[in-house]
Parts: C-alpha cells; sequence; structure tokens
C-alpha cells in the first residue's frame, strides 16, 4: 500500500517499503523479523513520519533484538556522540586511522591571504588530505553548495601558498568534506565539478558513513539500548565510545559500578554489534 510520509526536512515523499526492508536487513534482522514489522508499518495509518516509523521499529527491536536495535540506531546514535566529549571529528579521525593514514588534528595552515584552522589532516602514501568535518546534531539538516564552496576556497588558498616554497610535507594533496547527515544534490554536483571528495550518510553510494562504519566496526556505545543517556556519557568520558574496544574497558565498567553480571552482558552485546556479516 503506497502511502506518504513526512522527512524529518518538513518534506513529503512516498514510503519507500524496499529501503525501509534494506535498512533493517543491513542490521542484521531475518526475512522473517522484516516481513513482520514491514506489514505492521503498512496497516497502521497512524505511522506517517519518518520519526514515528523509527521509534515504533526500535520499540519491536529494543526487547527481543537488542544486537539488531543497536546496528539500527546507528544514526542516532553518531549523532548522540554530540559535538563535546568524543567529538565527530574524532569519530572521522578513527575512520582514517582504520585505512592506514596517520592524522593530526585541529592544525592550522597558512594558506596565501590567511591561516586556516583544519580538522583533520591525513597523511598516508606521501599524500595529505585536509578533512572538514561538518557535525549536525539533529535530523532534516543538510550540507549545502555554500558549504562546498567555502572548503574549495580554502583549499585553493592553501594550494596557491604552497606553490610558492614546494615541500612534499606540507602540500594539500585533497579536500574531504565529512558529514553525520547528507549533502543536497546541488552540494553533490559542485564537488563532483571542482575535485571535491564527500563523505555523507547516503554518499558515496556503496562507500558511504554507514558503510565504513560497518566495514571497520565504528559502531559507537552510544547506539547499545542496554545503556541509559546518564551511562553512555559517564563511558564516553571515560574513553570508551567504541563497541569493538568493550573488553578493554571492563575494569571501567566496574568502577562506574556495573554489576560483574551486566559487565560481561554488555561486553558481550558490544561484540555482537560489530559482527555484521
Amino acid at each position: 500500500m503506497a502511502f506518504y510520509i513526512t522527512k524529518a526536512s518538513g518534506e513529503k515523499e512516498l514510503f519507500d517499503i524496499e529501503k525501509f526492508r534494506r535498512s533493517l536487513k543491513r542490521s542484521g534482522a531475518d526475512d522473517e523479523l522484516i516481513n513482520t514489522i514491514a506489514k505492521q508499518i503498512e496497516s497502521m495509518k497512524n505511522l506517517r513520519t519518518t520519526k514515528e516509523i523509527y521509534h515504533f521499529a526500535m520499540e519491536q527491536l529494543h526487547k527481543q533484538y537488542p544486537v539488531i536495535a543497536a546496528r539500527y540506531n546507528i544514526k542516532q546514535a553518531i549523532m548522540a556522540l554530540g559535538p563535546s566529549g568524543f567529538t565527530f571529528e574524532k569519530f572521522i579521525g578513527e575512520l582514517f586511522k582504520d585505512q592506514g593514514y596517520t592524522i593530526q588534528e585541529d592544525q592550522m595552515v597558512q594558506g596565501f591571504c590567511v591561516q586556516h584552522e583544519i580538522d583533520i589532516i591525513a597523511h598516508k602514501e606521501n599524500k595529505n588530505v585536509m578533512v572538514e568535518c561538518k557535525f549536525h546534531n539533529q535530523q532534516g539538516l543538510a550540507c549545502d553548495v555554500k558549504v562546498t564552496l567555502y572548503s574549495k576556497a580554502r583549499f585553493d588558498d592553501i594550494d596557491k601558498k604552497w606553490k610558492q616554497h614546494p615541500k612534499e610535507n606540507e602540500q594539500i594533496h585533497k579536500t574531504l568534506i565529512a558529514t553525520n547527515t547528507r549533502f543536497t544534490t546541488e552540494a553533490i554536483d559542485y564537488a563532483q565539478c571542482v575535485g571535491l571528495d564527500l563523505l555523507g550518510w547516503s554518499y558515496p553510494e556503496g562507500n558511504s558513513l554507514p558503510d565504513l562504519i560497518k566495514k571497520y566496526k565504528l559502531h559507537p556505545i552510544t547506539a547499545l539500548v542496554s545503556l541509559t543517556n546518564k551511562e553512555k556519557n559517564a563511558l564516553i568520558q571515560h574513553g570508551f565510545v567504541l563497541c569493538r574496544d568493550a573488553h578493554q574497558y571492563a575494569k571501567v565498567l566496574e568502577q562506574l559500578h556495573f554489576p560483574k553480571e551486566q559487565v560481561q552482558r554488555l561486553i558481550k552485546e558490544a561484540e555482537q554489534v560489530c559482527q555484521v556479516e
């Protein structure tokens, strides 16, 4: 049954049931579970926004399938990391390190006209990548063409300065803009035209942010549904941010007065979240 839903941006569009099914499949749900939830959503006329559909799906998964719920919760989990504590910039830095890069964070780079503060400079095989991170703490927001125009201008200013006195370790060979939401069509068109790389929630296809999170097992602990927000914040303050590192933080969990049984259950759940086929 076809019906329209309202997105977080306020736009209306036909609900894509196959896209919804794929999101559950990526989270590890089997066909029976996917069919059950999809049929319920199609039959419930009160579910007509992306937020309502998300919360309904999470309710179905939360109690019986906490690991699947954590994977399905990944977009909100990234937003929950927030601009403070373990920042989005550090998260993207971990992604580059897993791909064999060495990174420098919060660098001041002299351009031809002015200095520029660069979120991340990633280095591998004599190439330097300037990484601009654009974090949004709510859905419905997107990086528009102004973001790509601004980054290109900074890249050009740095490149012009480098050409005055070329030194291999100072050259920025390309720029990448990373965001936890999406890019507008105009932003993508401009970036492709001028040679900027983009990394967003659904771009590039097959190599987007959720694709890389799955590939490099970078699921944040904020995705775990068995933890309260207070517990998640406490763990982040102690450096426990990624599910894949759970076994390293057993003592921290005990210091925070988690019962031993809960510690073992939490470690097992966190490690299972990363084990996506």
